[in-house]
């Protein structure tokens, strides 16, 4: 369970993607899927974290609602591109690599990148 604190909100999410959650569900039907394009779309070119979009569809999940991939969704063709760069990047840094230097490696932009490991994480689950 998540608890308050500092500037987090009580389900572990900034103040600001509390509020891009509560937007993303208003006037949605209790248990209607939401896809990973509009989260995508909602989220934008703010700076998130691939952690806080994990904890956004937690809390989206939380809710009620599922997180759905659409058919033909945009991550798809982005998948093998980012997956790529981030197996030659984590070899070469020793680490995980972040998302920056995914979407540096990749030619993609940060939003491509953090949503196809979006995609990858509901791929996961």
């Amino acid at each position: 369970m998540a608890i308050a604190c500092g500037r987090l909100g009580v389900s572990g999410l900034r103040p600001e993607l509390v509020r891009l959650v509560e937007e993303l569900l208003r006037d949605r039907p209790a248990g209607e899927a939401i896809d990973l394009d509009t989260i995508g779309d909602a989220i934008g070119a703010r700076a998130v974290a691939q952690d806080e979009i994990d904890a956004m569809m937690s809390e989206i999940e939380r809710r009620g609602h599922r997180v759905v991939s659409a058919e033909g969704g945009r991550g798809e063709l982005h998948l093998k591109s980012v997956l790529d760069a981030a197996r030659v990047l984590r070899n070469e840094l020793g680490r995980p690599p972040r998302a920056e230097e995914i979407a540096s490696r990749s030619g993609l932009s940060l939003a491509e990148v953090q949503h196809a490991l979006s995609l990858v994480r509901i791929m996961q689950r």
